[in-house]
């Protein structure tokens, strides 16, 4: 099978990829010898070995280089390219004709460039928001969360969020959780292609289901990118950048990203290396994970907003309901603190009661 020779042709090459290392199974990566990756964090390994459709595909995510193991052996080693070429075409052809030379026509049918799911064969199967009639429960949820009109153009629905898990990633089968209508949340790369997607369950508040149902599923379509961010590449990192805990909350605060899943807190994207940076975590005091995220990233040197404690609402989506988009960031402004005095003001809005 293909991807068992591709396997051993990333081993072999390894020797000559600088920090490589497999992270699972089906999962490599290292700097990127195509463009030399990160040249101010030479712990950065941004090109990774992913494994889709029974073969290894190769790219990086500083350069966007992709390819195929055929193409990147020919561009990375000539000589280990054509030991992995003829062993591709003994599998296709058996061993009967061991004499026989590739052909150039062969080569070019093995090196045929691989093909991503684009940003519009993804979204076919979801309706637009501003498609949906006014009565439609996904409208009512938009209106009730108080989602700007202007951002609807990026939010979509889907009767059957299941089947769309397993248009974006196969793998994801028998899953439950997504068999049902959801709003989702689309996340692109900066080419605008689909690269994963998170689904929000329509449950109101106070619905007898909602505690039984997860309210987020999300999935990646390319398994190469570890970390998923939203709103990265609408955001402007010469301007300042508020980084929170949703894509819903994203979306009320002008120049926000989410992180999709806490993970990444600790591992912004370079393309905001030199921003100013804040940091909004949702306001729950009580919530251990929370104040361990914030106590790492105040470690770390961060700008962290420390909510007021006359602040009552858990995230930003709540806070709307009572104020403006710019009295809350008139609000985080102010209660954007770095090292010693974060520290205070973390132990000071853990006592809130």
């Amino acid at each position: 099978m293909t991807v068992f020779i591709d396997k051993k042709y990333i081993n072999i090459v390894s020797s000559q990829l600088d920090k490589f290392s497999w992270k699972k199974q089906d999962l490599a990566n290292c700097r990127c010898p195509i463009c030399g990756d990160s040249q101010k964090n030479k712990t950065k390994t941004r090109l990774y070995f992913y494994e889709k459709k029974n073969k290894y595909l190769v790219k990086c995510h500083n350069c966007g280089y992709s390819a195929d193991m055929f193409g990147f052996l020919q561009e990375l080693n000539p000589s280990l390219h054509k030991e992995y070429s003829v062993e591709l075409w003994k599998e296709k052809h058996g061993t009967k004709n061991k004499s026989r030379l590739i052909g150039e026509s062969e080569m070019l049918s093995l090196m045929k460039k691989p093909e991503f799911k684009k940003k519009q064969n993804l979204l076919k199967p979801l309706t637009s928001v501003n498609l949906l009639p006014k009565e439609h429960p996904c409208v009512a949820f938009l209106e009730i969360r108080k989602i700007p009109k202007s951002k609807w153009k990026y939010l979509f629905y889907t009767e059957n969020f299941g089947s769309y898990m397993r248009l974006l990633d196969p793998s994801c089968v028998n899953y439950p959780a997504g068999e049902r209508e959801r709003l989702v949340i689309p996340v692109f790369d900066k080419e605008g292609n689909v690269v994963g997607a998170q689904g929000r369950v329509l449950t109101m508040k106070g619905e007898s289901n909602a505690r039984t149902t997860l309210r987020y599923v999300t999935v990646k379509a390319d398994k190469s990118i570890d970390r998923l961010w939203y709103g990265m590449w609408r955001a402007n990192p010469k301007k300042r950048v508020y980084v929170v805990e949703g894509p819903i909350d994203s979306l009320f605060i002008p120049n926000s990203i989410a992180m999709v899943g806490s993970g990444a807190i600790d591992n912004i994207h370079d393309r905001f290396r030199d921003s100013d940076v804040v940091y909004v975590l949702d306001n729950e005091p009580r919530n251990t994970q929370i104040a361990k995220y914030n106590e790492k990233l105040i470690k770390m040197g961060k700008q962290v907003c420390i909510w007021p404690s006359e602040m009552l609402d858990k995230d930003i989506n709540d806070m709307i309901y009572s104020r403006s988009w710019n009295e809350i960031r008139r609000i985080i402004n102010a209660n954007t603190f770095t090292g010693l005095e974060a520290t205070f003001k973390l132990t000071q809005w853990r006592k809130v009661i």
